[in-house]
């Protein structure tokens, strides 16, 4: 058996496996209580055959706290946290409660409008530059004094163990760091003072708690920020915290919430910080646990290699609850796959919402999905099955398949290009977009293996269809969208594409490009384009083992392909519709690649060798070769409109109703085939 599948103790608690899934703030939660919908969530996670579950950012301060988190803060909140705990255990798992306190990267909205408080009065790009103010060395104490009852309160809660959370920037890495600790007082300066009120609390917790029962440190292997902590300093820090006895095991991040580079979008590479929890194995003597951007089939390598003790797995489980049971049976294709995309995860917790997943309608709404034999929609058979016919294989016409297969419908896909997944595969087209196909991948070996008939370059009609459905009992219309051409004079002659012509490949561009419109589309379309002859990460390897080229020159080649592009967008900003998670980045690298980006301008002609646009500095004539037109699209509901009429049971589900995101599109068609 794979060394990650099997148990491990950590000191008093035996896991089962080496898989532990990563703190996540789930939602449904007011005023500091959970609500039964959590317990519900995470005993699927634990059936799902998972070692540990870290139950994320318990907040322990009385004073400065958020309403929409669990908190610890008052014995009144054990019974619906027992609840919870109870059910993880009746699921097979263990949980920690990660206990957390956000220090001077809490918004004052967060927290009741009140100062944020850490080390140093310094403020942070995270609050947008609030002023917060420095404790006293009384208000440390008392913090010290609060976090060992907020201890004890979840031993009495039934969680195994505590895990305090030291990463992403948040107040024991803030005194830890130069940038945030410029305390010159016994709680500032040397390591010793700097680690003070972090081996304080320890020594608080585990007077309160036993001393068999395990307290975790949840660290950023590095801050990820010139000035702050690196991973050399990080290591050293564990190594110290190692020494004192109280920290029974590390789970492993990068970076701080601050840092300017791509944590866990779908860019960075799988086990990226894995060096880093290697350098604090390094320097410690209890286990160590990896995490962020770990594929489970990666774990299973970097663990049997010994490079770590065990793996962090967070937005994996979002989109399968039944993770490790499919690994551990060699099942890896049957695994719904995660895109690292953070639209309905990481976003959501952020903006205090309940989390969810673009590919997964049914992650966390167990409790509203299920029926009183504990039984999804999609788990349970139709009492009328259906002959189906579907128009279109994209992310809704698959998802409708697959739910309607499973619920005892025999279902056929007619899809006029020669693959499936429709215009997602355009979402995945951008470079480091690419994980969004694995999702399309799996929706079609899913559909494959219940049956599902995809009949590919089937061009369907209204009467095409008329005539098919005599065999059909229901026709279901998936068409998607169709893009918007604006009405803009153009010249005879000019060499006019659409976005998804470039993201085809059927475009042949010419030197200088210019994307009218702005959106997510004309943003990624444009950096799909600026990317075009730079150097791949393979070639850039070589480069540096060899020394062929100077670092500037490197530099210079990773950023220069060999188009000019200019993106032209009438509105204010660029890809609003774009997750926060992923646009800071996408945009990062566009402005990179030398893109041009003129906003709040108007397009006043398409000319056969230049652009004439206008904005408040006047007009422009910007050279070009290629114009990219990426000015929306509408849904493409004419096969609907004209069939709804002339067949009893016809439906419209995805883009055809309305344009949005892959994750619309699965809702839509997930809630038509829970009904029929």
């Amino acid at each position: 058996m794979n060394r990650l599948y099997t148990p491990i103790k950590i000191n008093g608690v035996e896991l089962k496996n080496r898989v532990i899934m990563a703190p996540m703030s789930v939602g449904h939660t007011v005023d500091g209580y959970i609500d039964d919908e959590v317990a519900d969530f995470y005993k699927s996670r634990a059936e799902g055959g998972v070692g540990l579950i870290v139950f994320a950012n318990m907040q322990w301060d009385k004073v400065r706290h958020a309403n929409n988190v669990p908190l610890l803060t008052d014995e009144k909140y054990i019974p619906q946290l027992k609840k919870m705990t109870d059910a993880i255990h009746e699921g097979g798992s263990k949980v920690f409660a990660q206990i957390m306190h956000r220090g001077t990267s809490a918004p004052r909205a967060t927290i009741g409008g009140l100062e944020a408080v850490g080390p140093s009065a310094v403020p942070r790009k995270f609050t947008h530059y609030e002023m917060p103010r420095a404790l006293t060395v009384e208000e440390i104490h008392e913090f010290v004094e609060w976090q060992a009852d907020a201890a004890l309160i979840a031993k009495r809660a039934g969680f195994d163990g505590i895990e305090l959370e030291t990463n992403s920037g948040y107040l024991y890495g803030q005194f830890w760091s130069p940038l945030t600790n410029l305390r010159t007082d016994e709680y500032g300066g040397s390591l010793e003072n700097r680690n003070r009120f972090i081996v304080e609390t320890l020594a608080a917790i585990r007077e309160v708690v036993g001393p068999e029962f395990p307290i975790q440190l949840r660290v950023s292997g590095s801050d990820l920020l010139e000035g702050g902590c690196t991973g050399d300093d990080i290591a050293e820090i564990c190594g110290y915290l190692d020494k004192t006895g109280f920290v029974d095991s590390f789970s492993v991040t990068a970076g701080w919430h601050d840092s300017t580079v791509p944590l866990i979008t779908m860019e960075v590479p799988y086990a990226n910080w894995l060096y880093l929890g290697r350098q604090i194995k390094a320097k410690v003597h209890v286990p160590v646990f990896q995490g962020m951007r770990m594929h489970i089939k990666v774990a299973e390598e970097v663990v049997d290699r010994g490079d770590v003790d065990g793996a962090v797995i967070g937005r994996q489980w979002l989109a399968d609850p039944d993770l490790v049971n499919k690994a551990m049976a060699g099942e890896y294709d049957r695994i719904r796959p995660c895109v690292g995309c953070n639209a309905l995860c990481l976003d959501a917790a952020q903006a205090g919402k309940n989390i969810g997943c673009i590919g997964n309608y049914e992650c966390n709404r167990e409790g509203e999905l299920r029926d009183a034999n504990g039984k999804f929609p999609s788990q349970v058979k139709s009492e009328h099955p259906e002959k189906i016919l579907v128009i279109g294989a994209g992310p809704s016409g698959m998802e409708f398949a697959r739910v309607a297969a499973l619920r005892g419908h025999k279902v056929t896909i007619w899809e006029k290009r020669n693959r499936t997944i429709g215009l997602s595969l355009y979402a995945a087209t951008p470079p480091r977009r690419y994980d969004i196909r694995y999702f399309g991948q799996w929706l079609e070996r899913t559909c494959r293996e219940l049956g599902v008939e995809i009949i590919l370059n089937k061009e369907a009609s209204t009467e095409s269809i008329l005539e098919a459905a005599k065999d059909f009992d229901r026709v279901v219309i998936a068409a998607g969208s169709r893009a918007v051409i604006p009405p803009i004079p153009k010249d005879e002659g000019a060499d006019i594409v659409h976005a998804w012509d470039v993201f085809e490949g059927k475009a042949k561009l010419g030197k200088n490009v210019v994307v009218v419109g702005g959106g997510d589309v004309g943003i990624e379309v444009a950096m799909t384009i600026g990317e075009i002859g730079t150097i791949t990460a393979e070639q850039l390897r070589f480069m540096m083992i060899y020394k062929t080229e100077p670092e500037e020159k490197l530099k210079y080649l990773l950023t220069h392909g060999v188009h000019n592009v200019t993106v032209v967008e009438m509105g204010k900003k660029f890809a609003p519709d774009i997750n926060p998670g992923s646009r800071w980045s996408i945009m990062y690298r566009t402005k990179q690649l030398g893109v041009r980006l003129l906003k709040e301008t108007k397009v006043l002609k398409l000319g056969k060798d230049a652009v004439l646009v206008e904005n408040e500095e006047g007009q422009e004539s910007i050279p070009c070769d290629t114009i990219v037109i990426a000015a929306g699209a509408r849904p493409n509901n004419a096969l609907y409109e004209e069939l709804k009429d002339k067949l009893p049971k016809v439906d419209e589900i995805g883009d055809t109703v309305s344009v949005g995101r892959i994750h619309n599109a699965v809702e839509s068609a997930y809630r038509l085939a829970m009904t029929i």
